[in-house]
């Protein structure tokens, strides 16, 4: 056993023996309001505070992501939790899940609303539409666009939002900024996957916002694809494994 499977192992062990089959009071107004400050002095942005599994730490949920805190807001832990009675059930995981299906109730809607914003490869004979967040420096999402053509010839259209994953402040950013400002935004955008250098301009722009709702759907990297119906597919897929996807949601 390697020593990150053991660090592993002991990180869950240590948390079911944290596991409590007694049930305790939900967050109270002054616990909340406590926890709230403390989070917020630190610029995290806070969607709820709830009771957790362990006794004494309670559940963050911030932009996608869960972390749990002590009562007196002094620790705060990033990991997983495993519930060592249940087949080590992965309590963290699952609640994940549940919270990014909810934001992609809520926000998938909002796609919408950046269609104009959104640099389209159409096929002639659409037969299928995917949003697929992207970002020029990802070796994937430029794999992803080297084939275009084939996904085209499939029926595929495919539509491009800007997912930078280092963030605003990154490099990719900036890139992307530029492909999405230049006169013709095809063009930049297949130099950029191309890691050719394109010309550095800037204008009124939705790159932020655009990386902004990713996080809301909760993307954690690129590309990762939507499907007409809300489906996220995290991760590169062939044409022909992408096309036997779709047509199965048929």
């Amino acid at each position: 056993m390697s020593i990150l499977n053991v660090k592993k192992t002991v990180g869950a062990l240590v948390a079911g023996m944290l596991l409590s089959t007694n049930s305790f009071a939900a967050i109270s107004p002054e616990v909340n309001e406590l926890l709230t400050k403390k989070l917020q002095s630190l610029k995290v942005e806070v969607d709820s505070i709830d009771e957790s599994p362990v006794k004494g730490l309670y559940e963050i949920v911030s932009q996608g992501a869960i972390y749990y805190i002590s009562e007196d807001g002094q620790f705060l832990l990033n990991g997983d939790i495993y519930d060592l009675d249940n087949g080590m059930n992965n309590l963290t995981s699952a609640k994940v899940d549940e919270v990014r299906k909810a934001n992609s109730a809520e926000h998938f809607a909002k796609i919408k609303d950046f269609e104009k914003d959104m640099i389209i490869y159409k096929a002639d004979d659409e037969k299928h539409v995917i949003t697929v967040f992207s970002d020029t420096s990802c070796a994937y999402c430029q794999k992803l666009h080297s084939q275009m053509q084939e996904y085209n010839d499939l029926g595929i259209t495919v539509r491009y939002l800007a997912f930078p994953r280092g963030g605003v402040n990154s490099n990719a950013y900036h890139t992307m900024v530029s492909v999405w400002c230049s006169e013709d935004r095809k063009g930049a955008m297949d130099d950029a996957k191309k890691r050719r250098n394109i010309e550095p301009v800037t204008c009124d722009n939705t790159v932020k916002e655009q990386y902004d709702l990713g996080v809301a759907l909760g993307i954690t990297g690129t590309p990762t694809i939507f499907l007409e119906d809300g489906t996220a597919m995290p991760g590169y897929l062939p044409p022909e494994r992408l096309l036997q996807v779709l047509e199965q949601k048929k």
